[in-house]
């Protein structure tokens, strides 16, 4: 069977003890390149690293428009993510890597901490933009360690509900994507990483590594280290759709029987376990990088977040901070239903009812805008802004006043 295209998987990666701030007495307005400063001094120059929880991947309508040469490399990089505006409130030029050279702006969609050290797509390593005169440094880091996109791809289930006579029957079917890996072999490779060794797992070594790094190349810089937003409700049903339902009435001949795509409790249970083990990885690490005297600390997006994570309801899913499952233009739902078989009788006997040729998973992927699909929206971006220009503002008295003439552009929809 074909493998799932990596161009589609690899702009699906999400990636993604401080004080925090649920509430603040400002608003931000929804920036843009040419509203940045022209000009900045070097004392205050601010770095963003990361991966696409940092670079903003999903907050441009196309591909097209993330800043250059971003939006050609894969790296895209957002002008209304949350660094740009942290950048507006701090009244620095932030800039971005221009033909590979100098800039701020670093953060790059699918960055592993390795990608993060050595540079990915063609771009250098993100530490090159550091140097002694940064004064604010903002890193996601970690989601991608875990090949979480992977997971959530991996792991998406069909379950077809059918009402015959006066009984409804529901059954749910593991992977409507088939890859090499399974859900279960993706799972266990990620949460291999939390596996502690002399105490410390692989993950919280990686993470310790990458912020000593920043702090060699940026040995002055104040360092705000978020933590990844909570992306499912902690009370899942039994069955948590990602998607609206499309009809199977007609395919098999009864009056009610619809299709969802989505996961079960048990696998939202599990993603939101393996996401609380990589926050509390993130939380370890950056106590034991400020036991060594470096200034840095923790942004809890998570605990922002919470209750704002997607519902795991069709009606109220669109009412969270994070995009769920998203497709282009035309259903891949009514095509998997017009080339793939199904069979009621196995449905009826709780087996496995539906079988597509090969190229069905890859025709479904292909219409998913991986862009957006379990990326923050603008309102949670808002939200780490706010976060972080909170923190830098309370541990720092050369940080500029937050400007209160700035005002929240919500976006459409």
């Amino acid at each position: 069977m074909q493998q799932t295209p990596r161009s589609v998987l690899r702009f699906l990666k999400i990636a993604v003890g401080g004080v925090l701030f649920a509430t603040m007495p400002v608003s931000l307005g929804t920036a843009s390149a040419a509203r940045l400063p022209k000009t900045s001094p070097a004392s205050s120059e601010y770095v963003a690293l990361g991966d696409s929880y940092s670079s903003g991947e999903g907050l441009q309508p196309t591909a097209t428009t993330y800043i250059s040469p971003s939006n050609d490399d894969g790296c895209h990089r957002s002008v209304n993510a949350y660094p740009v505006l942290v950048a507006t409130s701090l009244n620095v030029n932030l800039g971005q890597f221009e033909t590979y050279g100098s800039g701020g702006f670093v953060a790059c969609s699918g960055a592993t901490s390795k990608d993060l050290l050595n540079g990915e797509d063609g771009e250098p390593s993100q530490l090159s933009a550091l140097s002694s005169e940064t004064h604010w440094a903002t890193v996601t880091d970690g989601g991608d360690d875990l090949h979480f996109s992977n997971v959530l791809i991996a792991c998406l289930d069909v379950r077809a509900s059918v009402r015959v006579r006066d009984e409804t029957r529901s059954y749910t079917q593991s992977g409507i994507v088939r890859e090499s890996r399974t859900c279960g072999d993706y799972l266990a490779s990620a949460n291999s990483l939390f596996e502690a060794t002399q105490g410390t797992s692989k993950e919280e070594a990686e993470l310790e590594h990458v912020y000593e790094q920043i702090f060699v190349h940026a040995p002055n810089a104040e360092l705000a280290v978020l933590n990844y937003p909570q992306l499912f409700t902690q009370s899942p049903p039994e069955f948590c759709p990602v998607i609206g339902s499309t009809s199977l009435s007609s395919v098999f001949k009864v009056r009610s029987a619809q299709l969802d795509v989505g996961y079960s409790k048990s696998q939202i249970s599990e993603f939101n376990r393996m996401e609380n083990e990589l926050n509390t990885a993130i939380a370890s690490a950056v106590s034991d990088i400020s036991a060594l005297g470096h200034n840095i600390q923790l942004v809890d997006v998570n605990s922002l977040t919470k209750a704002a994570a997607i519902p795991c309801d069709v009606a109220t899913n669109g009412q969270s901070d994070i995009n769920t499952l998203r497709f282009s233009v035309g259903s891949p739902l009514t095509t998997l239903v017009e080339n793939c078989h199904f069979d009621l009788a196995h449905l009826l006997l709780s087996r496995s009812f539906v079988s597509c040729p090969s190229y069905e998973a890859n025709a479904f992927l292909q219409h998913i805008v991986a862009t957006e699909t379990f990326h923050p929206k603008q309102v949670a971006h808002e939200t780490m802004a706010r976060a972080v220009e909170a923190l830098f503002d309370q541990v720092s008295t050369t940080t500029t006043a937050l400007n209160p003439n700035l005002s929240i552009a919500k976006p459409a929809g």
